[in-house]
C-alpha cells in the first residue's frame, strides 16, 4: 500500500515540477517581449521622403550610459527637464516649427550632436558621429 502511495506522491512531484518549469519559461520569455529594441531605424512619417540613409539607433547602448530624459525629454512651465514618457519626438515636434520652435529634423539633429560633440571633448572617445555619413550609413541593400 505505500509503494501506491509512493508513485503518487512522486506522479504530483513530477508535475509541480513541470509546472514550475513551464511557468518559468513563460516569464522568462515574456519579459525579452516588453525590452527595448537594441537598435532602432529612425523612421519618423512626419518627415516624409527622407532624403538619406535612415539611421539605425543604437538604443541599447545609450541606455546603458546615459539617463533615458536626456532624450525622451518634457519641460514644465519654468523651462526644467521633468523628463518623458517615451513618447515618439514627433508628439512634440513637427516638421515645421509650429507650437514647439524646433523643427523634428532639427530636434534629432541637435539632440544627436549636443550630446556627441560633449562627451568628445570630455572623454577619451573621439569616435563618435558627428557627420552626416557617421549616423546616415548607406548600406548595400539600400536602394538609393
Amino acid at each position: 500500500m505505500k509503494a501506491i502511495a509512493d508513485s503518487g506522491r512522486e506522479r504530483k512531484m513530477k508535475y509541480m515540477v513541470f509546472m514550475w518549469i513551464g511557468l518559468l519559461m513563460i516569464v522568462a520569455t515574456a519579459f525579452p517581449a516588453y525590452s527595448q529594441d537594441d537598435v532602432i531605424v529612425i523612421n519618423s512619417k512626419a518627415l516624409g521622403n527622407h532624403t538619406r540613409p535612415l539611421v539605425r539607433f543604437p538604443h541599447l547602448k545609450h541606455e546603458d550610459q546615459i539617463d533615458c530624459s536626456e532624450c525622451h525629454h518634457e519641460y514644465d512651465k519654468s523651462g526644467e527637464n521633468i523628463g518623458g514618457d517615451g513618447e515618439d519626438c514627433s508628439d512634440c515636434h513637427t516638421k515645421n516649427a509650429g507650437s514647439n520652435p524646433i523643427p523634428l529634423m532639427e530636434a534629432f539633429h541637435l539632440e544627436c550632436k549636443r550630446c556627441h560633440a560633449k562627451e568628445i571633448s570630455s572623454s577619451q572617445n573621439k569616435n563618435m558621429p558627428q557627420m552626416c555619413g557617421q549616423c546616415h550609413v548607406r548600406r548595400k541593400r539600400d536602394k538609393r
